[in-house]
């Protein structure tokens, strides 16, 4: 699982590191990262199918980009599936051969920021498939 992790963060380095300057964390933002930033989470991970030593397992990851607003915060969300959607990436081991979006970004407002800004979260979950020879 670690080559999917470590590709999508360098894709995300490669396309993305200007439109979210405070980067992509993995599970949690460090405390008073600025905004906006993007977390990535496990949301599952299974084995589909395993003969001898190849396998094929199937792991979804959730993006959710944060920052200050509604509007905005989803305008960098949609930079965010465009920079994504159908992307196979290139694993240091393994095959990426299927990448799938499970259905559009979805907000949620969080607490307010020290300046008493609103913050949200827009959150959308990829599906990846990975085979292991």
């Amino acid at each position: 699982m670690l080559p999917l992790l470590n590709a999508i963060y360098s894709h995300f380095t490669a396309t993305l590191a200007v439109t979210f300057p405070s980067g992509l964390h993995r599970d949690q933002a460090p405390e008073g990262a600025a905004m906006p930033y993007v977390v990535s989470r496990i949301v599952s991970s299974k084995t589909e199918l395993a003969y001898g030593p190849a396998s094929r397992t199937t792991t979804q990851i959730k993006l959710s980009a944060f920052g200050i607003g509604h509007d905005a915060t989803g305008a960098l969300a949609d930079q965010l599936t465009s920079a994504f959607d159908s992307t196979l990436l290139s694993l240091s081991s393994g095959t990426n051969d299927s990448v799938v979006r499970l259905g559009e970004p979805l907000p949620a407002i969080h607490s307010h920021d020290g300046q008493g800004n609103d913050v949200w979260e827009w959150a959308v979950v990829y599906e990846y498939g990975v085979v292991d020879t």
